[in-house]
């Protein structure tokens, strides 16, 4: 099921059943806690974007762009934890 979760965003009704699509979106939204080994990724990204986001507060001027960067680093810790839960199949 790992390589149809990766390819969902490409599914339409003549790739999966009702049946198989409600799996893999069940899947897709079901919390998966973390094993030890993912805490450990995950510790090591979150701290990195932390003190991104800090360094951006400190050294760039306030301002829309400033704005639109902070929002990205946030998105970034987001999509780096969706990548470790999936084990970078999605």
């Amino acid at each position: 099921m790992s390589n149809a979760l990766a390819n969902l965003t490409r599914a339409d009704s003549s790739t999966h059943s009702e049946e198989v699509l409600d799996q893999l979106v069940d899947e897709l939204f079901t919390f998966k806690r973390w094993s030890s080994g993912q805490e450990a990724q995950g510790l090591m990204v979150r701290n990195a974007l932390k003190e991104a986001y800090k360094q951006v507060i400190l050294n760039v001027p306030s301002s829309p762009t400033r704005t639109r960067a902070l929002n990205a680093i946030v998105d970034a810790r987001m999509l780096a934890n969706a990548a470790i839960t999936f084990d970078g199949k999605l």
